[in-house]
């Protein structure tokens, strides 16, 4: 199987995985920044998780779903690059074990909770090292054409988008990259 090949699979079961644009970034973006370890946070079926293992990085990544675990196993197995992941198939929300230090903290999993991910996960990050939040832009949906639950989820991430322009310890730059992504380099404890 070709990362190709698992792309179509995921577009044919409507499984949310990373544009074509966002792969490309994360590729220069990786390779330019000497990115060698990388926590994931949102597997679903291994897709971002395969393509950044063939940037060369090592990769930790979190799913809880049960049937998206299985999936990604079953994609790992059949792809060489997958010696270089983990699949922690934990709630990234509640685990607490030792994870070592990343060069890189990619978030893709549930939006409304991306500003909790980024303050737990946070200590893990290496001085100089960056955390990739995607899909910023939630398919530009507006308030005024969404119910109450979606109006919700776009509040959180419009004050989460606050958070990251006014943090101390980041400086954050927003691309119109895909649906939306926003880098943040460390750069104080």
């Amino acid at each position: 199987m070709s990362l190709a090949s698992l792309r179509a699979y995921a577009l044919s079961k409507n499984v949310p995985i990373i544009t074509d644009e966002v792969y490309r970034f994360l590729e220069v973006f990786v390779l330019e920044h000497n990115i060698k370890d990388v926590l994931e946070i949102g597997t679903a079926i291994g897709y971002s998780a395969l393509a950044m293992a063939s940037f060369g990085c090592n990769i930790k990544t979190f799913e809880r779903d049960e049937f998206m675990i299985e999936e990604a196993k079953r994609h790992f197995d059949l792809f060489d690059d997958q010696k270089h992941i983990t699949l922690i198939p934990f709630d990234a929300l509640t685990y607490q074990g030792d994870l070592g230090m990343f060069d890189l903290i990619f978030i893709d999993a549930a939006k409304s909770q991306y500003q909790t991910f980024f303050n737990k996960y946070d200590p893990y990050l290496k001085p100089g090292g960056f955390i990739v939040c995607d899909n910023l832009h939630f398919h530009h949906l507006t308030p005024e054409k969404v119910n109450r639950h979606t109006q919700g989820l776009l509040r959180k991430l419009k004050a989460f988008k606050i958070f990251l322009a006014e943090h101390p310890h980041f400086e954050t730059t927003f691309y119109d990259v895909g649906d939306g992504l926003s880098v943040s380099k460390k750069v104080r404890k």
